[in-house]
């Protein structure tokens, strides 16, 4: 984050979380655990402070991380008012004309590096071979998040992680208005839109252009995100729920840049790299009505 974004953080009281640890003072801890989100490394860290060892700059970065994540919930809202669910689907609208979205979803890997794991090292051992957290998270047309899920291992798959939040569940049962937007990654639902697998008509390969378009968002917030710190983008060498923590502190932290309209960095707005989800194939897929509507309506 720039200069000026870290000393706006005071209009968020977020000093007043942190409290005052011996000689360290809560801003002091906050610039500490912003070098870390920025490098990944204690050590890195450590090496620029004086008289300051590894184990404490490591408390220092989970407790002010945990102030940060407590953070969640008054600044990473989804849509509920009408005025805001209206707001957030013209918002994607504008973008390639897909109607009625209130979110695009999709899910990123935050590695982890010699975690003490114990009985559950199995669980996070993901696609791919390696430790991780599969981080959820929806966001709206303006590249800031709404939902954020970071508690699943990284064995889980996607649509189970969207299964078991209270995301999926408020959705499934009609608590929450509008469409969903996610790839294949994702079962067919009334209230998620996926893509036509194999399109036959012109229509339908309009409808995925737009599709495509729409969804993208998301993988280039996970861009932001990652490109602001890098410590998610290297991986995290603590334990798996402090990690979480970590990351919720850090979506957070992009909310509040995003509040603040703190400058891009240059190269960041990039899609997700390595997105590769296997597809969904399990026997839920109710949702064919509502995408044949849309395409037929749309394009």
């Amino acid at each position: 984050m720039k200069g000026q974004a870290i000393m706006a953080l005071f209009r968020f009281n977020i000093l007043i979380l942190i409290k005052r640890s011996n000689a360290i003072s809560p801003l002091m801890q906050l610039l500490t655990t912003l070098r870390f989100f920025g490098t990944g490394a204690f050590y890195t860290v450590e090496g620029d402070l004086h008289d300051v060892s590894v184990p404490s700059v490591c408390r220092i970065v989970h407790r002010v991380a945990n102030s940060l994540a407590r953070l969640t919930d008054r600044h990473i809202r989804f849509p509920v008012d009408i005025q805001d669910v209206m707001k957030t689907k013209q918002g994607f609208f504008d973008k390639a004309g897909f109607p009625g979205v209130v979110g695009a979803i999709d899910c990123t890997h935050v590695r982890l590096y010699g975690a003490p794991l114990g009985d559950d090292e199995p669980l996070h051992v993901n696609r791919k071979g390696y430790h991780s957290i599969n981080v959820q998270a929806v966001c709206n047309a303006s590249f800031k998040m709404t939902n954020v899920a970071a508690r699943w291992p990284g064995s889980t798959h996607d649509s189970a992680v969207l299964h078991g939040s209270l995301l999926g569940e408020m959705f499934e049962n009609g608590r929450l208005q509008g469409t969903l937007i996610g790839d294949t990654g994702y079962a067919l639902r009334p209230w998620l839109m996926t893509p036509v697998a194999e399109p036959t008509t012109n229509a339908e390969r309009r409808y995925n252009r737009s599709h495509r378009r729409t969804r993208v968002t998301i993988e280039q917030v996970f861009g932001q995100l990652k490109c602001k710190f890098p410590c998610l983008s290297l991986g995290l060498r603590v334990a798996p729920r402090r990690a979480c923590q970590i990351i919720k502190a850090c979506c957070v932290l992009h909310n509040i840049a995003k509040e603040l309209r703190e400058p891009e960095i240059e190269g960041e707005l990039r899609e997700d790299e390595g997105n590769d989800d296997i597809p969904y194939d399990g026997h839920i897929q109710d949702g064919t009505i509502q995408r044949n509507r849309i395409i037929n309506a749309y394009f």
